[in-house]
């Protein structure tokens, strides 16, 4: 069981090191209408050096498409912090909902992945 166990970590650790070693086009958080150009595209949120910031806060994330597909279209997106030592996700992200993530402080980004031509809307409330 614990052989498994370790298997399956260092299974899901190369994973995550993969998509975040990738050299992700950055954009700032907060960003409105962002095209998604590529596979992954990643957000982050500026530096807050000395700045007091409330404890808990909330990303909100929406992907969008002017494109009219036959299916949904969605996107999975990874939460991450202090360069990915901390990841949430991956969540699935459905066309013009809000995605709510709960966040505490520190500096978060977000990675999305889509196979679509999509626009991404990220903010924090």
């Amino acid at each position: 069981m614990k052989k498994i166990f370790f298997v399956a970590a260092f299974f899901i650790f190369v994973g995550l090191n993969s998509l975040l070693a990738q050299n992700l086009p950055i954009n700032p958080i907060p960003s409105y209408n962002v095209q998604l150009t590529s596979l992954n595209t990643a957000f982050q949120e500026p530096g807050l050096h000395g700045t007091p910031t409330r404890e808990k806060r909330e990303m909100d994330i929406v992907i969008s498409s002017s494109s009219t597909y036959s299916h949904d279209v969605s996107a999975k997106v990874w939460v991450v912090k202090d360069n990915g030592s901390i990841v949430l996700g991956p969540f699935r992200a459905f066309m013009d909902q809000v995605l709510a993530v709960q966040i505490d402080e520190g500096q978060w980004g977000v990675i999305i992945r889509c196979d679509m031509d999509v626009t991404a809307s990220v903010w924090i409330e």
